[in-house]
């Protein structure tokens, strides 16, 4: 996971991204999204509004809003 803000993001390896919302008790998911055609191994980096997200074959940036 990687803390972008007041939110939370994880990246599995099958290339959900998940926005999260750290409550006392839990991550409450905001929102979530595919972000590749392909496998991703490296976590998110997250730059600003910027997030880059490498799969195996490329590294993709998504602007945060």
């Amino acid at each position: 996971m990687v803390a972008a803000g007041k939110v939370l993001i994880a990246l599995t390896p099958g290339a959900d991204l998940f926005v999260l919302s750290p409550e006392a008790d839990r991550f409450a998911p905001l929102a979530r999204y595919k972000v590749a055609e392909g496998a991703t191994y490296a976590m998110p980096v997250v730059s600003g509004q910027r997030l880059f997200i490498q799969d195996s074959s490329s590294v993709a940036l998504w602007t945060i809003e």
